[in-house]
């Protein structure tokens, strides 16, 4: 049974039906700075209004949304996509070493010239981190076709740095271009989504996330999702960023994984 709520309180409910969607989303200790309020005045307002606890209000409001979109005549199919994008997103952002995070940041920002490797819809992220990277005047360019690819990496020297954009790490043009950086004594960085793949077993630093098994889409193209590599390259450009920005206060790097959670 519902109770009075005090000014606070009533302040407080009044953000949590602002942010409704989002709930599933927000922790305790967000919706308390969102709302200036203390997590215990959370708690309470969400006690009032007939709940455990605000973990029993998220969790009331998550089988809410699933129950009306099931109402709504959604599929289950629909229903496993928008779980599958989930998953990939979670996994991949608690998947991530601060470690490798740490080398990949430095390695970037140590280059002289960068080298973007992608083919397919993996040139999506890959244009990203190329515009990201360019904002910071870093001597950086992108290649997607084969010849370019390994063209561009037989000049590539100890000072240079190449990363490769590879959602599974089987692309031939992507592996041998990595094979003919490293001959020349190249740095290689490799985002992929595969930990075992050969991509992953030629490159100096790896940053892998997660690519869920599930497949909504029927075509023959390569239409994977490349969720995985754009949470990757946010992270990765994140983390650059930081890395500039507090550069002078001597911030160690490892640091950076408590701002991006």
């Amino acid at each position: 049974m519902s109770q009075e709520l005090s000014n606070s309180e009533r302040h407080t409910w009044q953000v949590i039906q602002n942010h409704y969607q989002e709930i599933p989303r927000i922790s305790i200790s967000e919706m308390a700075e969102m709302a200036y309020v203390s997590i215990s005045t959370v708690n309470r307002t969400v006690r009032k209004k007939g709940y455990a606890g605000y973990s029993d209000f998220r969790y009331s409001v998550k089988e809410k949304t699933t129950t009306d979109l099931k109402a709504n005549k959604f599929s289950q199919e629909v229903l496993n996509a928008i779980q599958k994008n989930e998953e990939e997103l979670l996994k991949t952002i608690n998947g991530i070493s601060a470690n490798s995070i740490e080398a990949a940041v430095k390695a970037i920002d140590k280059a002289n010239e960068i080298i973007i490797i992608a083919c397919g819809l993996s040139g999506n992220p890959a244009r990203e981190m190329l515009q990201k990277l360019q904002l910071y005047h870093k001597h950086v360019s992108f290649q997607n076709e084969a010849s370019s690819m390994e063209y561009y990496a037989q000049f590539l020297n100890s000072s240079d740095l190449i990363i490769a954009i590879t959602l599974f790490g089987e692309t031939p043009e992507i592996n041998k271009t990595i094979e003919i950086a490293k001959s020349h004594g190249a740095k290689v960085l490799t985002l992929t989504a595969v930990e075992d793949s050969t991509a992953n077993s030629l490159t100096d630093i790896s940053l892998v996330g997660y690519k869920s098994r599930l497949e909504v889409t029927f075509f023959e193209l390569a239409v994977h999702s490349r969720i995985p590599l754009h949470i990757l390259v946010r992270v990765l450009f994140d983390s650059y960023s930081i890395y500039k920005n507090e550069l002078d206060r001597k911030i160690p790097v490892h640091q950076i994984e408590a701002t991006l959670h």
